[in-house]
C-alpha cells in the first residue's frame, strides 16, 4: 500500500484541536503561522449561518487578529480553517463549495492588513479542503496523526455546549424546587428590607462562598440546591455580579471557576435566563485563567441563555479589542480597594 506524504496542511490540521483543548465546529480560525508551521496568536469565531455576515465577519477576524497580535506575534503569514457545523444537512464537500466565499473574504482582508494567508483549510471530522489553493474535489483524508498530535478524546465544541446548557432531569426538579421557594422567601425579604438588602446579604453569601471553596474547588459540585438558588437569584442583581468579578485574585480564580460552573450547570431549563449571569463569570475566570476559546464559547452559551446580557456584552468587548487580563485586574482591584469587601482567602 502507497502512503500519502504526511504534509504540512497535515500537521497544521492535526494542531487545530489541540490550539483550543476541543475540536472546533460551526467556527472560523485565523491563526498565525512560524517558518516552522507552527501556529501562534489563534483567534476563533462563529460560523454564521447567514451568509450576509461573512464578508463583516471574516473581516472584523482579520482586524482584530491584526490588532491584538501586530505587537506581539513575530509572523504576518497566517492560515485559516473554516470548520462547519455537522449538524448542516449539506455538510462536507457540498457545504464546503457553498462556504468558498468566506476564504476569499478572508484573503481579501489579509490582503488590506498587509498579512499573507497562506490558505484557508475547510475541516471536517473526516477530510479537509485546501480553498484557496488547487485541491482534489473530494477532499484529503485526514490521516492519522502521530501519537503526540492524537486528539481523539479531546471535546467537540458541541459538547463543551451542550455541557453548559441548563440542567434537565431529576437535578433540574429539585433546582427547580429550591428556586421556587427562594424566590417566595426573596420577594419576601424585598417587602422588610428592601433590595439593598437582598444586594448586601448575597454578595456577604458570595464571599464566603467562594472563601470556603479556596481550600478545595470539588466542593462546588456538592453546593446545597438551597445555596445553588440563592446564589442564582442574587445574581440576577448587577452588584453581586460585580462583586463576583472582583474575585479575581490568583487563589480565587480556580475557586470561583468552579462555583460559576457548578452553578450553570444546576440552573434548571425553567429558569434558563439566570444562567446567563454564571456563564458570563465563568467565561470571565477561564478567560483569565488564559483559555480563550473555552471563555468565548462559555459566552456563546451565555448568549442563548439571556440575549444581549449587559455582562455578555461587556466581556466580548473585552475580548474583542484586545485587552489582557492583568490590565482589567488592575482595573478590578481599584475597584475593590474601594469597597469594604468582598475580600477572600
Amino acid at each position: 500500500m502507497t502512503h500519502q506524504p504526511y504534509s504540512t496542511e497535515d500537521h497544521l490540521v492535526h494542531l487545530l484541536p489541540h490550539l483550543f483543548g476541543f475540536h472546533p465546529e460551526a467556527s472560523v480560525v485565523i491563526a498565525g503561522i512560524t517558518p516552522d508551521s507552527e501556529p501562534l496568536g489563534i483567534l476563533r469565531t462563529d460560523l454564521p449561518a447567514d451568509p450576509a455576515r461573512w464578508r463583516p465577519v471574516a473581516r472584523g477576524l482579520v482586524d482584530h487578529y491584526q490588532e491584538r497580535s501586530s505587537a506581539t506575534v513575530p509572523t504576518r503569514k497566517l492560515v485559516a480553517y473554516i470548520c462547519p457545523d455537522p449538524a448542516d444537512a449539506d455538510y462536507g464537500p457540498q457545504s464546503r463549495l457553498v462556504h468558498q466565499p468566506i476564504a476569499e473574504y478572508l484573503r481579501d482582508a489579509c490582503h488590506d492588513q498587509d498579512l499573507d494567508l497562506s490558505d484557508t483549510l475547510y475541516v471536517t471530522r473526516t477530510h479537509y479542503w485546501p480553498m484557496l489553493t488547487t485541491g482534489s474535489s473530494e477532499g484529503r483524508p485526514i490521516p492519522q496523526p502521530p501519537a503526540e498530535l492524537d486528539a481523539t478524546g479531546l471535546p467537540r465544541s458541541a459538547d463543551v455546549l451542550t455541557s453548559l446548557k441548563p440542567a434537565t432531569g431529576a437535578r433540574a426538579a429539585t433546582t427547580t424546587a429550591a428556586l421556587n421557594a427562594a424566590v417566595r422567601a426573596m420577594h419576601a425579604e424585598i417587602r422588610s428590607d428592601g433590595h439593598q438588602g437582598v444586594v448586601d446579604s448575597g454578595i456577604a453569601l458570595l464571599v464566603d462562598t467562594i472563601a470556603d471553596l479556596i481550600p478545595d474547588t470539588e466542593k462546588a459540585k456538592a453546593i446545597p440546591d438551597t445555596l445553588a438558588a440563592r446564589l442564582l437569584l442574587v445574581l440576577q442583581y448587577p452588584d453581586v455580579v460585580n462583586a463576583g468579578l472582583l474575585h479575581c485574585e490568583d487563589h480565587e480564580l480556580t475557586a470561583a471557576r468552579s462555583l460559576w460552573l457548578a452553578l450553570a450547570r444546576r440552573c434548571p431549563a425553567s429558569y434558563t435566563d439566570h444562567a446567563a449571569a454564571p456563564l458570563g463569570l465563568y467565561a470571565f475566570t477561564t478567560w483569565a485563567l488564559d483559555d480563550d476559546a473555552p471563555a468565548r464559547l462559555a459566552l456563546q452559551a451565555a448568549e442563548r441563555c439571556l440575549p444581549d446580557a449587559e455582562l455578555t456584552t461587556f466581556l466580548l468587548h473585552i475580548l474583542n479589542t484586545g485587552f489582557t487580563f492583568d490590565h482589567m485586574r488592575e482595573h478590578l482591584r481599584e475597584l475593590r480597594a474601594t469597597r469594604s469587601g468582598p475580600v477572600t482567602g
